[in-house]
């Protein structure tokens, strides 16, 4: 191994090198999702789909079950980016928290897994708190990692189940 490599991988243990190699989306928090599609379809962006957020079987916000948290989302290509509207509609959510913090704007973005169990044990053995996570109808599941600490931005891993491969 390389020297660079070598002390690339102790800036990082535990982690894959890997990680954030398959990056694909870009989530963005709005007010009024109608308005957002509009404005975004007018700059050539779309056709908005549903995305996952809406087949969620368990959520977890900040470590505590949250039945209630709804969010509305849509997403649509950008070449090879996924850019992702999220509405919050219901309940305490990460995104809800964003849009009074901070107003609308760009809240997370979001890489594949194969294994988000491990990656999960990895980046909070580092101290990184798991701020949501949720279950999918299809076996997808998602985690939202507080890595707000520079630059605002949260980072997400989702680990796709049957209906999203």
């Amino acid at each position: 191994m390389a020297e660079t490599e070598q002390a690339d991988e102790a800036k990082r243990p535990g982690l894959r090198a890997d990680l954030w190699d398959r990056t694909y989306q870009v989530g963005v928090v709005v007010r009024d999702m109608e308005r957002a599609v509009e404005f975004y379809e007018r700059l050539g962006i779309g056709p908005f789909t549903e995305g996952p957020s809406a087949h969620t079987t368990l959520r977890r916000i900040y470590g505590k079950d949250a039945p209630d948290a709804r969010l509305r989302g849509l997403i649509a290509q950008m070449g090879s980016i996924e850019f992702e509207l999220l509405q919050p509609v219901a309940g305490k959510t990460v995104q809800g928290d964003f849009l009074k913090t901070h107003g609308e704007g760009i809240v997370h973005i979001c890489a594949y897994t194969d294994d988000l169990d491990a990656d999960l044990d990895a980046l909070t053995s580092l101290g990184y708190e798991v701020i949501s996570y949720a279950e999918l109808s299809d076996g997808g599941k998602f985690a939202y990692f507080d890595t707000r600490e520079v630059g605002g931005l949260v980072l997400e891993l989702f680990q796709v189940g049957d209906s999203w491969k």
